[in-house]
């Protein structure tokens, strides 16, 4: 189904990769620092919350291009068969589509994470207290004397370790999600799910399952 505006959402999603980190960073800082979230007591630039956002935002393009490529890799069929079957829209997005792009999904958000982990342009502005800065700020901090840079090798090393690893699992699930939809041979997707989408949405005892 097209949606009007989908073009511009997908832009919208993917500018913050196109924005250096300093420059979200001076950005939020201009526009939350007088603000105070009911309930902290103190702006939200002095909270770890606004680490989570600049991270979501600055991230959600990762997100949001394993989402795509999950569902570029479903067959309107599947959704299709179960609407067939007497399910609306949300009821196939939630029992079909979701599950199927699941793995997509967690794909870019352990990319997310990762590189979230190891940023530093944004985190170096708007980290609150030193006991709040994730694992690049501390690295940071460590090589800034001589004596901390054993350290700071150190982390290096976790930090190159967690990256690795992330970057291993995303790239297993994508694979894992294509091979899941489609032949590992010859790419041709398989209609043997189509018969699983519809059983699972199949009304029992004739009643409708809408």
């Amino acid at each position: 189904m097209a949606v009007r505006g989908r073009q511009w959402l997908d832009t919208i999603a993917t500018v913050p990769l196109a924005i250096p980190g300093v420059v979200i960073a001076v950005g939020y800082l201009r526009a939350f620092g007088g603000l105070r979230v009911p309930g902290l007591g103190e702006p939200l630039t002095s909270t770890w919350l606004i680490l989570v956002i600049v991270y979501a935002v600055r991230r959600l393009p990762y997100a949001v291009r394993g989402a795509y490529a999950a569902l570029q890799q479903l067959s309107p069929a599947l959704e299709e068969a179960a609407q067939n079957l007497g399910a609306n829209r949300a009821r196939t997005f939630r029992r079909i589509t979701l599950p199927l792009m699941m793995r997509g999904l967690l794909a870019g958000g352990l990319l997310a994470f990762i590189t979230s982990a190891v940023d530093l342009s944004s985190t170096i502005l708007l980290v609150p207290r030193v006991e709040l800065g994730p694992l690049s700020y501390g690295i940071y901090l460590y090589m800034q004397s001589a004596v901390g840079r054993g350290a700071g090798a150190a982390l290096g090393v976790v930090a190159i370790v967690l990256v690795a690893a992330g970057t291993w699992a995303a790239t297993a699930l994508a694979r894992r999600s294509g091979a899941a939809l489609f032949g590992a041979d010859d790419g041709v997707a398989r209609p043997d799910l189509v018969l699983p989408a519809s059983m699972l949405l199949a009304p029992s005892r004739g009643r409708s399952c809408t």
